[in-house]
């Protein structure tokens, strides 16, 4: 009588949501589309793509990238929370477009907590202040001198309004009062490239995005907004050995998919990250970068994008940022 009872509650399930027991035997069968929404060769895009590759073979069908820049991310992740949740698209997103951008941002399309479901984060770093070679400074106090010497003449270039590029950026300018202009862009790569022009003169970005000028000479690292120096070029000093003890600004990147996805999608998507990170290939290419590759599931997730939100709040209401 028990068998038959737990028979019959099974087959009520699957008749009320047959697509579960569907995607479990089957998914995927078809290519997967992945949404980056910033520019090609930022920073996200340099996870993301590498990534990509590797799951492929973990997956068994194509995952190809699409790159929607605009409005910090924003258009992007509007993209993927009106997509089916059916495990064919997933996207993109890092600690400031899932918990920060929330925060600022009077009229988002879409509700991050409502429209959205963790699938993993990848990789954590912290992030680096850059000027171009031509400044004559070789640090973070020496910027401070020569800012405050010359109020109004420098530009500051972000990968979008309200992302973790910006905001540091703004604390920054809180602690040291500096009058600089921010000018942003719809992701970091143009940026570089107004920095590389000369129309901007400091930037606060991941180093894997400037790895290759700072390397060619035409960019320099003054300053590591974290607790300790990073590997990759372990002679800049941090902006606390500096006498900056407050400026800690922090990274890290993952991937979310519409709400409504069926658990043993998520599942397999999470179960293909977790592999993908564990490549040596994969973990050598983010620390080229300046990334540490590692792995955190859905929960895990979770719980960083609330305590994300919870560390940054007090900050963007006392920087008082709001944004349209």
């Amino acid at each position: 009588m028990k068998r038959r009872t737990i028979l019959a509650a099974a087959a009520t399930t699957l008749a009320a949501n047959p697509m579960t027991h569907v995607h479990a035997q089957n998914y995927p069968t078809r290519p997967i589309r992945l949404i980056v929404g910033f520019a090609p060769g930022g920073g996200s895009d340099l996870v993301a793509r590498p990534l990509a590759l590797k799951m492929q073979p973990l997956l068994g069908q194509p995952i190809v990238v699409e790159n929607r820049g605009g409005a910090n991310g924003n258009l992007g992740l509007d993209a993927v929370a009106k997509s089916a949740p059916d495990g064919y698209t997933f996207g993109h997103v890092n600690n400031s477009v899932i918990a920060m951008n929330p925060l600022m941002y009077r009229n988002l399309p879409y509700d991050p907590q409502r429209d959205l479901v963790p699938i993993a984060t990848v990789t954590q770093s912290a992030l680096f202040m850059m000027v171009p070679a031509s400044l004559p400074v070789r640090n973070l106090t020496e910027f401070v001198e020569l800012a405050r010497r010359q109020p109004g003449t420098m530009n500051f270039g972000s990968g979008g309004a309200g992302g973790i590029t910006h905001l540091g950026f703004e604390l920054f300018r809180n602690q040291t009062g500096v009058q600089i202009a921010h000018i942003p862009y719809r992701g970091s790569a143009p940026a570089l490239q107004d920095m590389l022009g000369g129309r901007i003169q400091l930037m606060v970005d991941a180093i894997s995005l400037a790895k290759p000028q700072v390397d060619a000479g035409l960019v320099r690292a003054i300053a590591v907004l974290g607790e300790e120096r990073n590997p990759v070029l372990n002679t800049v000093p941090t902006a606390i050995e500096q006498g900056f003890p407050n400026l800690i600004v922090r990274g890290w990147q993952g991937f979310v998919a519409p709400a409504g996805t069926p658990p043993a999608v998520l599942a397999r998507l999470e179960g293909a990250f977790r592999q993908a990170v564990a490549d040596p290939e994969i973990q050598s290419t983010f620390a080229s970068q300046g990334q540490t590759a590692v792995f955190r599931g859905q929960q895990d997730m979770a719980r960083m994008i609330q305590e994300e939100r919870a560390r940054w709040a007090p900050i963007i209401q006392d920087l008082r940022i709001q944004l349209d």
